[in-house]
C-alpha cells in the first residue's frame, strides 16, 4: 500500500517486520498525507531528523523541529511544510500491533512534535540507527519492529497518558488509576488461565463487573480486548526468543490461555499481518508471498 502521498517524490520505502518505513528528505516542499481505505487501522510514527516544518492537523498547527517525533492517525489527513532541506522517516503501525487503549493512543496523536522526555529518546535514536543501516536479516526485523511498537507503548505509560477521567476530582481520578494498575497487574499474573474472564477479574479486586467494564470503557477499551493484547504480546515475546525455533505454536498458544492453536493464530495474524509460525522462524511472509503483498 502506499506510503503518503508525494507524489513528485514518493520517497524511499521498505518493509521493517510487520512495519512499513518511508523516508522522505531533499529541499523544502510539503508531504501530504491522504487517508485512503485500508482492512487495518494503523498509525504514522514520524520522526524528523533534519531540518524545521509545519504540522498541520486537525486544524492546528505545530512546529517540527531537528529529532522530534510525532503520531499521527493514519485515518486521519495531515500535512508538513518543510521550510528548509530536510530528512524524514515516517512509521506505518497497525493499530492493533499497540496493546494501548483508544484514549492513550487520542493522547499521543493529539501531542504537538517532542524529543523529551525518558523514552522520546530511546525511540528516536532507534528510528535514526534503522534509518541508517536500512538492511536487516528478516529475524533481526521482527525483533526491532516489536521492540518500536514496545517502545511506543513505554511511552504513553511514561508520559502518564493512561486512565482518568476528566469528569472526576483529581483525588477520585488518582483512585481510579490506582485501581487500573491492580486490575492490569492481575491480568498479567493470570494470563496463562483460560479462566480469565472479566467476572473473575471483578471478583478478584471485589468490584462489581459493571464497574469493571466501566472503568475499561472511560480508557476507550474493554477487559476483554485488553486480555488478549496482553496474551498476544506475550506469546509474540516468547516466540522471538533466540533459540526457540524448537517450540510450537500450539505449547505457546497454551502457555498464554488461548483455547486453541488455530485461535491463537488468527488472532496473531489479525494483530501482526504474519502468522506466528512465520515469526517464530524469522520469515517476514511466508514462503511463496511476494515483497508486494504483505498487507500492513
Amino acid at each position: 500500500m502506499p506510503a503518503p502521498a508525494d507524489t513528485a517524490h514518493p520517497g524511499d520505502t521498505r518493509t521493517l517486520g510487520f512495519l512499513r518505513v518511508t523516508t522522505h528528505r531533499g529541499a523544502a516542499r510539503p508531504i501530504v498525507h491522504t487517508p485512503e481505505a485500508v482492512a487495518r487501522p494503523y498509525l504514522l510514527l514520524g520522526l524528523h531528523t533534519t531540518g524545521r516544518a509545519a504540522l498541520d492537523r486537525r486544524g492546528t498547527t505545530d512546529v517540527c523541529r531537528p529529532d522530534d517525533l510525532f503520531l499521527c492517525d493514519g485515518a486521519e489527513p495531515f500535512a508538513l511544510h518543510q521550510s528548509e532541506d530536510f530528512v524524514l522517516h515516517l512509521v506505518r503501525i497497525p493499530r492493533h500491533a499497540l496493546a494501548l487503549t483508544d484514549r492513550q493512543v487520542g493522547a499521543l496523536t493529539d501531542r504537538p512534535p517532542f524529543a523529551d522526555g525518558p523514552v522520546a529518546p530511546l525511540l528516536g535514536g532507534l528510528l535514526r540507527q534503522l534509518a541508517a543501516a536500512p538492511h536487516q536479516s528478516s529475524a533481526t526485523a521482527l525483533r526491532l519492529s516489536g521492540s518500536i511498537t514496545e517502545l511506543i507503548a513505554l511511552l504513553a505509560a511514561a508520559e502518564d497518558l493512561g486512565p482518568g477521567s476528566k469528569d472526576h476530582g483529581r483525588e477520585h481520578g488518582r483512585e481510579r488509576e490506582a485501581l487500573v494498575r491492580r486490575l492490569r497487574a492481575h491480568i498479567d499474573a493470570h494470563l496463562w488461565d483460560r479462566n480469565l474472564t472479566p467476572a473473575s477479574v471483578a471478583a478478584a479486586q471485589h468490584i462489581s463487573l459493571r464497574y469493571l467494564h466501566r472503568l475499561f470503557e472511560d480508557q476507550g477499551s474493554t477487559v476483554g480486548r485488553w486480555i488478549q493484547h496482553r496474551r498476544l504480546e506475550e506469546a509474540r515475546r516468547e516466540l522471538a526468543r533466540p533459540g526457540r525455533g524448537d517450540i510450537t505454536v500450539a505449547a505457546v498458544a497454551r502457555r498464554w490461555g488461548f483455547a486453541s492453536a488455530s485461535h491463537f493464530s488468527r488472532s496473531f495474524r489479525a494483530a501482526y499481518g504474519i502468522a506466528p509460525s512465520d515469526w517464530r522462524d524469522g520469515r517476514t511472509r511466508p514462503s511463496g508471498q511476494t515483497a508486494g503483498s504483505l498487507d500492513v
